[in-house]
């Protein structure tokens, strides 16, 4: 799923307001550049899960085929990469939120959870 229609999908729908679309959607981004990165070789496809649970309860999960967790690297001052967990893990604390791993047979899925009024949505209910 492209970034685009990720925003397009929350916005659209009404799931979360527009000044957080883009804080959710850079989220998604870093999730799915994760499991392409260091699940690709072993991953014919990345899932991609929204749920909306209770209060509006935001969850976006991102599976692949790899059981390893994504790490916290201390990257130094002039690395390329190692630095996007780290990122939406701040944006997930600036919301309220939390990213867990769930791990199942052949693979993970990372979900990014995020308190509904937080996003504001409070329905908990797709449109």
């Amino acid at each position: 799923m492209r970034r685009r229609v990720m925003d397009e999908v929350l916005a659209g729908g009404s799931l979360v307001e527009p000044e957080t679309v883009h804080t959710v959607g850079l989220v998604v981004t870093e999730l799915v550049t994760n499991a392409v990165v260091h699940a690709g070789a072993s991953t014919p496809s990345i899932r991609i899960t929204l749920q909306m649970g209770d209060a509006g309860r935001l969850r976006l999960g991102v599976g692949d085929n790899r059981t390893a967790s994504p790490r916290h690297l201390a990257p130094s001052a002039d690395a390329t990469c190692g630095r996007g967990t780290a990122i939406v893990g701040a944006l997930l604390r600036e919301l309220g939120g939390r990213l867990t791993v769930e791990r199942h047979r052949g693979g993970k899925t990372v979900w990014a959870e995020i308190p509904g009024d937080a996003i504001g949505c409070a329905s908990g209910q797709l449109p």
